[in-house]
């Protein structure tokens, strides 16, 4: 054999190698052009999944901006109405409503000092059940979710 067949048959071999790895590497799919096809229908979906979150987005900012518009055009008869984050603020910023939280919240505390757990010193021990393969943990987190 000469040098040139040595170096075709080699070339030809590293081809045939790196054609077996691609194939082991691309999974479920049979060849390049199934993984470009899926590859593309997922970009095609994601997109249209974005467009869509953009659209509940926008329409969620205008459902909001309109209620707020309607809230400052209604007529204040001297009694505000609260929700949410602004409620808590202005809790917060009235010294009498403070206080007379903290106060309830201390009363509750020192009324409800706690229940005990266990009696005569003994502990309950009970088998840990983690799991042994995913299968397994996805088993337990619909039980844990129902």
């Amino acid at each position: 054999m000469d040098n040139l067949t040595k170096i075709e048959s080699t070339a030809d071999a590293a081809v045939a190698e790196e054609e077996v790895l691609a194939a082991t590497e691309l999974g479920k799919f049979k060849d390049v052009k199934a993984l470009m096809q899926a590859y593309n229908n997922l970009e095609a979906e994601f997109t249209r999944r974005s467009q869509r979150l953009k659209e509940l987005e926008n329409s969620s900012k205008d459902n909001a901006a309109s209620a707020q518009a309607e809230n400052e055009s209604a007529p204040s008869n001297g009694t505000e109405v609260y929700s949410g984050d602004d409620f808590i603020r202005a809790a917060i910023a009235d010294e009498k409503v403070r206080d007379a939280v903290i106060g309830d919240y201390l009363k509750n505390v020192a009324e409800n000092k706690g229940v005990a757990f266990l009696a005569g010193g003994a502990s309950v021990s009970a088998k840990r059940n983690s799991p042994k393969s995913i299968k397994e943990a996805g088993e337990l987190a619909k039980a844990f979710l129902k």
